[in-house]
């Protein structure tokens, strides 16, 4: 059975699946996982500084599906905040990839700036899937991805499923 680790930016997907459909995250993680191994999931939850705890509920229901939450206070940026985690993600991405060894890496995010840390992945002999909505999704790291997971198709499938009586 495959092992597979998932990387989920908060931020990126949350901002992408707006207009279209309300994530929950445990169902995203038993999509992701499905006919695999999951051996560790995390998600980088990015925090506003005008409201440290508002996100308090999200980060718990997190937790409680399975997700080792990493979360940092944004810095203040005009009217709003910004809160880059990159840096943190392509650390951890490297640091399973030498030391939990994964067959698949799901990255959770159609950022471009990944990208080098997709392709050092696959150089290493490590698959790594894009999961995204198509629309926000870069069409560089969808190409040069070993995969791509739409998730437009799981929340089509999920609204069916709905729609079905299920």
């Amino acid at each position: 059975m495959e092992r597979i680790a998932v990387f989920l930016d908060y931020a990126n997907i949350n901002a992408a699946s707006r207009g279209i459909c309300r994530i929950d995250y445990g169902d995203l993680l038993n999509y992701l996982g499905e006919g695999r191994f999951l051996v560790e999931a995390y998600a980088y939850v990015p925090i506003d500084p005008r409201n440290e705890h508002g996100r308090d509920n999200e980060i718990g229901r997190l937790w409680e599906n399975g997700f080792m939450v990493v979360s940092k206070i944004g810095s203040f940026a005009e009217d709003s905040y910004k809160c880059d985690f990159d840096i943190e993600i392509t650390l951890d991405l490297m640091r399973t990839a030498h030391v939990i060894r994964p067959d698949i890496i799901v990255l959770c995010s159609g950022d471009v700036d990944f990208l080098p840390a997709v392709h050092e992945l696959r150089r290493i002999g490590i698959r790594v899937e894009c999961a995204s909505f198509l629309q926000s999704a870069s069409r560089k790291l969808i190409a040069q991805s070993s995969g791509f997971i739409s998730l437009d198709d799981w929340v089509n499938t999920l609204q069916s499923e709905s729609a079905g009586g299920f």
